[in-house]
């Protein structure tokens, strides 16, 4: 069997290294990516109890990168990170570009399976097949940048690729993140903590020994059409151009951008032209950039701040690196009313390298930033927390600096109130008050943020409610609801509706289907950006024939997505174990009570059509509607025995 590396497994308590071919029949069940990540998740689980503390040694990371990754497909390389999530204590997911994917693919492993706890900080060094477990003490207590330069010195190759963390997982704060070749981030749900937590500072690896392709001219014929179906997409240059921060302008136009903590749906036009892609364009921006092996579309920008962009900008004069996501815009420019690019841009180089998650750091400071407005909190509050007095109104960089290092670098009570994330510490700070400030907090499954407008887009109001690793966008990525794609809809569910805008019509059927086909693209290691966001233009047909010559396996688009759907009950299933039901399927006051503040969604909120969308989730997923459990009938069609006979020990099945 081509297109495939082996399962590299490594004990830190230990130190024993193994080994373990991917045999043909895992393939054909998970196929690879995040499915084989899953199913080595799910496999490591039923030998140690899910309810564990996912911060002690029996917790397991897994990273792996699918077989279409850091191939020459034009579709970019994702690498999957899995584990038991610290921050909301069940499944735990997060994806990054870079090279140390595909690095680890060229080294012989298609995923790395780690377990135990060092007794010191160490690192891993993976070189074609040899392996190493090196002394990080002198890394620890570095930022990802300098680490990162520490370790290819040593290793004397500045091109190895690296994975590391920075103070925010040493620290164990619970979003702590991943930055990956010392910008692309997995951000979402603490796989940096998990690291932490191990003593594992960070892995590094060069590889030589490519991908096998069992037909290489129908590889090649698949990658040419690839690329002309690229090249077909009228949205290309746009997205080539402007990167995510197109969503900027787009979701201006359609009130799709949260403002002041959600409070409202648009940004005031004379705040949003300073976050949009043109002005970050004009100023900023020095050149185009993949930000993975294997992308023909480069969406990603690197950048210089020569400090005369704003007031803001000649603190950071000088200071050069990736460019702001989307995300980054909208977790600081608008979520906390700070519409400076260079300030953004500062403070997306600062999370990475300090190594924590900006979009759960953005959700709380701008839940700070409302409390400071309404009067709960005062100085009084900041010299209690921080040691000294500190104005946390809107649009304040030095509030926004103040906070991230705190949390980073657990310096403070401040740090420590939000070490846990923000569903936590606005318990507390209720508590404290006896005054409810959980209803200024904006949060959908798990207590984890996200800083976009859902209440006028029902598909996406469900996903941020059901999703595995908690409130998310990606785990079911789509267009249809946000962009009227009544085609989708059709050839998805028979029926137009879910593209209809501004109504409930079928947003549950879709989100269901879009999180079963999210998860057959994510089996493959390549970028949903370029294929979920239009499965019309390069569908589960057309990837299923790369996977064909690549493996010489036999798989239709129809059987991808089953695996999809099979790989995603996997992640359900896991969750029911930890004792998830429907009541953890759930949205903040905000989302559910307070109706949207203009455009054509003006007046919606969603608990109008929550629990009816619901329930069209549940019965398009097969499972039982009152509990959210999955069925022993739905399980078994998916060839997923083994799981229903652990899940009936465990009363987490009907």
């Amino acid at each position: 069997m081509q297109g495939y590396g082996n399962i590299l497994r490594i004990d830190l308590s230990s130190g024993n290294v193994s080994e373990q071919t991917i045999e043909p029949e895992l393939a054909e069940r998970f196929l690879g990516g995040v499915g084989i990540n899953d199913w080595l998740l799910w496999e490591h689980f039923t030998a140690v109890d899910p309810r564990i503390d996912p911060l002690g040694p029996e917790n397991v990371i897994i990273m792996g990168l699918g077989p279409l990754g850091g191939t020459a497909t034009g579709l970019g390389s994702k690498m999957k990170f899995t584990f038991k999530g610290p921050l909301c204590n069940m499944f735990g997911d997060s994806v990054s570009g870079g090279s140390f994917g595909p690095m680890l693919r060229y080294a012989g492993y298609d995923h790395l399976v780690i377990t135990g706890r060092a007794e010191r900080p160490v690192y891993i060094w993976i070189d074609d097949g040899r392996v190493e477990i090196r002394d990080a003490s002198s890394l620890w207590g570095k930022g990802v940048h300098e680490a990162t330069e520490t370790i290819r010195s040593e290793l004397g190759d500045a091109d190895v690729a690296v994975a590391c963390i920075g103070q925010g997982g040493e620290n164990l704060v619970r979003y702590a993140s991943v930055t990956v070749t010392e910008e692309r981030s997995a951000g979402r749900t603490g796989a940096g903590c998990v690291m932490g937590s191990k003593n594992l500072k960070a892995v590094a690896a060069r590889g030589s020994k490519g991908v096998g392709v069992h037909d290489p001219a129908a590889f090649m014929e698949a990658v040419d059409d690839f690329y002309l179906r690229l090249r077909s997409d009228p949205s290309e240059s746009d997205f080539r151009k402007n990167g995510t921060l197109r969503a900027v302008n787009f979701y201006d136009r359609i009130y799709g951008n949260a403002f002041r903590n959600g409070q409202y749906s648009k940004v005031p036009d004379q705040k949003v032209k300073l976050l949009k892609a043109e002005w970050f364009i004009d100023n900023l921006k020095t050149q185009d950039m993949a930000c993975s092996v294997g992308c023909t579309v480069g969406c990603c920008h690197l950048c210089e701040i020569k400090g005369d962009e704003s007031p803001a900008a000649a603190r950071f004069a000088g200071e050069r690196g990736d460019g702001p996501e989307y995300l980054t815009v909208a977790s600081f420019g608008m979520g906390c009313d700070l519409p400076d690019m260079a300030a953004v841009t500062h403070l997306h180089h600062v999370c990475n390298d300090y190594g924590v998650d900006l979009v759960e750091m953005g959700g709380i400071i701008s839940f700070l930033m409302e409390l400071w407005e309404r009067g709960i909190i005062d100085e009084n509050d900041s010299q209690r927390w921080l040691g000294r007095p500190l104005s946390l109104e809107w649009g304040s960089l030095e509030a926004v600096e103040a906070v991230i290092r705190s949390i980073a670098l657990q310096e403070n009570d401040l740090g420590r109130l939000f070490q846990n994330g923000l569903l936590p510490a606005a318990q507390s700070i209720t508590e404290d008050k006896d005054f409810p400030v959980e209803q200024y907090a904006v949060y959908g499954k798990g207590g984890i943020t996200l800083p976009e407008e859902i209440r006028s887009y029902p598909i996406w109001a469900i996903n941020f409610a059901v999703a595995s690793r908690g409130c998310d966008h990606l785990k079911g990525y789509n267009v249809i609801d946000k962009a009227f794609r009544t085609d989708i809809s059709e050839a998805w569910l028979g029926k137009p509706g879910a593209g209809v805008g501004y109504v409930p019509d079928l947003k549950g059927a879709a989100s269901a289907h879009a999180e079963n086909y999210t998860a057959a693209v994510n089996t493959l290691g390549v970028c949903v950006f370029r294929t979920a966001r239009d499965p019309m233009n390069i569908s589960l047909d057309v990837l299923a024939g790369a996977y064909r010559a690549l493996t010489g396996l036999e798989i239709s688009g129809g059987e991808m997505y089953t695996i999809g759907e099979r790989v995603y009950n996997l992640e359900k299933a896991f969750n029911s174990r930890v004792g998830l039901r429907r009541e953890d399927d759930r949205l903040c006051r905000r989302w559910m009570e307070e109706p949207v503040t203009g455009g054509p969604g003006k007046g919606m909120k969603a608990g109008d059509y929550f629990h009816e969308l619901l329930d069209e989730y549940y019965l398009h997923k097969g499972w039982d509607v009152k509990t959210s459990l999955q069925t022993r009938r739905k399980l078994m069609e998916l060839g997923l025995e083994d799981v229903v006979a652990v899940l009936e020990k465990e009363d987490a099945v009907v």
